[in-house]
Parts: structure tokens; sequence; C-alpha cells
């Protein structure tokens, strides 16, 4: 999931306006899980977390809008080395916010996937006061859905949630939807890899991961993203990685597998207990 999500930036840069291909990701995400829900005949508005599923809806619509426009805005690097703020902050609070531990394991694999992270996505020329602000909203806004989604993915499942809160969004930005259709023809290609598999099918997965392990564990995983974008820029914009970009994405690696692996000893240890 989050590996394909780092072909994003490529589509983003396409000529066309960031309210487009955000409005486009949410509505096309939305009627693809809409789809799945209707073969479990679970086409229900979930009657569980009704007000953190709205919230979600309106503060990830305005999370994509922020993060679009800020790559718009500015480098790639710049808006990836900011916007990844979001999940250290979403580690950082999960602790006394939800209660989880934070092992040592997590601990070391967020440093390393820090360290890797900064080394991949080097904030180098090219950044904007506009783009770096909108950045930051975007990290604070992603920290904000981790915390706030943690309860409603327990409670609803990772397919329900991902579908309702991409609803809500869907209906906030019918506006650009409209505009979308009108005006962006020619992308409609790039929209339904944006939104079916990008957006909802990977959506679902997200939430489902973030039902089942503690926040500090899936934001170790959400930073192969920005690692991922340095592989897809190589194969498809023709731009080499450094060694220093390599080592990066190491550490990056290096990062999951701690976090994964304190994962797996907290099941093993749970495990027998509910047995």
């Amino acid at each position: 999931m989050a590996i394909a999500w780092g072909a994003i930036p490529l589509i983003v840069r396409e000529d066309v306006p960031a309210t487009h291909l955000v409005a486009a990701r949410i509505t096309l995400g939305a009627l693809v899980l809409l789809g799945f829900l209707a073969i479990g005949r679970r086409l229900r508005f979930p009657a569980l977390e009704r007000g953190r599923v709205v919230a979600l809806g309106v503060m990830l619509a305005i999370h994509w809008l922020s993060f679009f426009l800020a790559i718009k805005l500015t480098t790639v690097a710049v808006a990836l080395a900011v916007v990844y703020l979001g999940p250290l902050l979403a580690a950082g609070l999960s602790g006394p916010l939800l209660g989880e531990r934070v092992g040592s394991k997590a601990r070391v694999g967020l440093l390393l996937a820090i360290v890797g992270t900064g080394l991949v996505i080097r904030p180098g020329a090219g950044a904007t006061l506009g783009g770096v602000l909108l950045a930051l909203v975007s990290a604070v806004l992603l920290a904000a859905l981790m915390i706030v989604g943690k309860p409603a993915a327990r409670a609803l499942g990772g397919l329900a949630l991902a579908t309702w809160e991409l609803v809500v969004a869907a209906l906030l930005l019918s506006p650009w939807t409209v505009q979308t259709v009108r005006q962006s023809t020619d992308f409609w290609p790039q929209f339904i890899l944006l939104g079916a598999l990008f957006t909802g099918v990977a959506g679902a997965v997200y939430w489902s991961a973030m039902r089942r392990l503690p926040v500090s564990v899936v934001s170790v995983i959400m930073y192969l993203e920005p690692a991922s974008a340095v592989i897809w820029a190589a194969l498809f914009l023709e731009e080499t990685p450094t060694p220093a970009t390599w080592l990066g994405i190491g550490l990056v690696v290096a990062g999951g597998v701690f976090a994964a692996a304190e994962a797996a000893e907290e099941e093993a240890i749970i495990a027998p207990a509910a047995m």
C-alpha cells in the first residue's frame, strides 16, 4: 500500500488542477468501495462512530487538497519531507491519547525511518512559503486522521470506515467533481488509477492495518511511501538515486522490520491469553 502511494506524486505532476485530482480520487475510491459493501449487503451508514466518520471525511478531503496543492507549489521532496512529520506526530501522541504502548523496537524503527526519510527526500532548492505552509497543514491533518481514526477502525472495520469517510469527503467535494467531469476528460486513466486502486482498495487495506496494529507501527510502515517515491521517480522520471538515497531507503526498510518484529511479539504474547 505505502509503496504504491509513492507513485502518487507522478500523477499529481500532470497538468491538471489539484482540486480535480482530489475530487476524482475521492469520488472514484468511494464508488469502488460502495460496490464492495453492496456485494456484502452492508450498504448502511454505520450507527457507531458517526461523528468520527464525518470528521474523518472532512479532514481527509482537506488533507489531500493541501498535500496536492503543496506538490504543485513546491518540489515533491520538500512537500514529502514536511507532510511526513505527520506520522511522527501521530506516533508520539498515540501513547497519551490512545494508551498504546510504544516499545523499544518501535522507537528504534521510527528513528531509523525518520533518518532514512531525511536522506531520501532531502529538501533542496525550490521550497516556497506557500508550499511549505500547505504541507504543514497536510501533516497535522495526517496525524489527526491516524489518531481520530484508530478507534473508529476498531469499531467498524477497515472496509466500512474507508468507504464512509470517502463518501463524506466526496459529498464535500462534489462541486469540483462536476468540474472534473466537464473539464478534465483527458485524464480519466490517471483518475481511475488514483481513485480505484490508490484510494479505494489501498484505503481499505490501510484502515484494516490501523485496526490491528499500533499507530507507531503503522507510522513506520508509512515511511515506505516517500522512500518508494524515489524508486518510482528513477523508473519513470529518469532521476537516478544517489548512494545517500539508497542508504536512506535501506534505513526505512530496516525501520519497518524492527516495528514488524515488535508487532509480532505483541501478538505472540496476547494470543495465548486470549485462547
